[in-house]
């Protein structure tokens, strides 16, 4: 499961048009978190984002590429669809022409899904180093080569200037920033060793900086020799790896310059050789509020429990929305002064049941219904409802302390355990809480099991 930042950052879509997909219906996120509101996104869903991008780039409103999706176009009447247009856009002034080139960067994006060979990523060890490094901003993702480019000579000149070699290989520093559909900001670097008296200062005001970068313990890298058009899979295909090695991803990555042959030290030449892509890395961190309660495998991987429940019929209290003001603790206060008046319960378990969020609902909104198990149908309390929960199986995870904690650990099941995992969720999209003699409100002792609706 992806965050939408990253998600954001993968797709080279802006978190806004996101969250404005999601409402209308064009791409929901797999999964959202009802205490912290986090939407999540998978790998797979990048293939119909990008026909969506490709779509809208076209000219197409967001209803019209809705209904196109629909009708499953094959990438060649996709590709027809996009030669009709670039008749019509031909005609146009420059900026329409800058348009074009994006639709084609688009398109190539998706005939290149699927045609990018596995790669080994490496964990690697980067001493640190002292840089000649510039930033710049270039109008858009087309204009970037080009304003690359002009960085690279404006680093050359400084560098023939103050006498100095490149140590190393030429790299763009990648901020860990949002993806933005103008103004991005890049960083060109190179490593240095300098001369005796000079210092950083003798750059003065310059939009040239001498930077000292710290050492990277672990850092994960992929060597790509393809075109630019595909870069957004290889941070995809890292950042897959992360997720089923229990690792996460440590601060800004790097695109490291090669020649066809190895490393260049020289001004490297975009048109050709290699691109290393360099992520920092770290061990994910298991919150305590799981630590001390389950068993883990050989690569430190959360091991829940795995059971089967048969179908259940509850009753209880329902709430509809984002738990944006904290509804479902009050929605607790209210079922507590009320369980007593259900008849027919099977015992004193209570569970937080989470349904998908009805026809009706809004995008983000879920069902949460705290409610007790029942033999039967009867009497139902005034204001309470009844419902089917199916049999499935569960992956059971124990929740140990507070509550206070409990958005840890969904944030750990979804973000970390399910992509380690190789299980899928069920299509229901179903969790729930249960409650019995372990969980005593406000204890640090306190125990609860989530259990997380799965595929058999």
């Amino acid at each position: 499961m992806i965050k939408i930042g990253d998600f954001s950052k993968l797709a080279h879509v802006t978190v806004k048009t996101l969250h404005h997909y999601g409402e209308i219906g064009l791409l929901r996120p797999t999964h959202i978190d009802r205490y912290t509101g986090y939407r999540y996104y998978t790998l797979e869903q990048l293939p119909r984002l990008n026909r969506i991008l490709a779509l809208k780039d076209l000219g197409f409103s967001l209803e019209q590429v809705s209904l196109l999706l629909n009708e499953n176009l094959s990438l060649g009447e996709l590709r027809g669809m996009l030669r009709m247009k670039q008749i019509e856009l031909a005609e146009r002034v420059d900026l329409e022409r800058a348009r074009l080139a994006q639709v084609e960067f688009r398109l190539r994006q998706i005939e290149l899904e699927g045609g990018i060979p596995e790669r080994e990523i490496a964990l690697k060890e980067i001493a640190p180093m002292t840089v000649l490094a510039a930033k710049a901003t270039a109008a858009n993702e087309i204009a970037l080569p080009a304003a690359r480019s002009s960085l690279q000579t404006l680093l050359t000149h400084n560098l023939e200037r103050a006498r100095l070699k490149a140590d190393g290989p030429w790299f763009g520093l990648i901020a860990d920033l949002p993806y933005a559909e103008s103004e991005l900001e890049f960083e060109i670097a190179v490593p240095v060793q300098l001369r005796r008296g000079q210092r950083a200062g003798d750059w003065g005001s310059s939009p040239v900086q001498l930077r000292q970068l710290a050492a990277v313990p672990t850092m994960a890298s992929l060597i790509y020799d393809g075109e630019y058009a595909a870069m957004n899979m290889v941070y995809a295909a890292l950042y897959a790896w992360t997720k089923s090695h229990a690792y996460q991803i440590a601060g800004p990555c790097r695109e490291v310059y090669l020649s066809g042959a190895g490393i260049t030290f020289e001004k490297p030449d975009e048109s050709s050789g290699f691109v290393e892509v360099q992520c920092p890395v770290e061990r994910t961190q298991i919150p305590i509020s799981v630590k001390s309660t389950q068993t883990y495998g050989k690569d430190l991987i959360m091991q829940p429990k795995f059971v089967t429940k048969p179908a259940m019929t509850v009753v209880g209290l329902s709430y509809v929305g984002k738990n944006e003001s904290n509804e479902i603790p009050q929605l607790w206060g209210q079922w507590n002064a009320r369980a007593g008046e259900i008849k027919n319960r099977t015992g004193y378990c209570a569970y937080g049941a989470c349904f998908a969020a009805p026809e009706n609902a809004g995008e983000g909104e879920f069902e949460y219904m705290a409610c007790m198990e029942v033999t039967e149908v009867a009497d139902t309390p005034d204001g309470m409802l009844v419902r089917q929960i199916p049999a499935h199986k569960y992956a059971v995870f124990t929740h140990k302390g507070k509550l206070h904690n409990l958005p840890e650990t969904y944030k750990y099941i979804y973000e970390t355990w399910l992509p380690q995992s190789g299980v899928e969720l069920h299509e229901d999209k179903f969790d729930m809480e249960l409650y019995d003699e372990r969980f005593i409100v406000d204890a640090d002792e306190a125990e609860f099991d989530i259990l997380v609706a799965i595929k058999e």
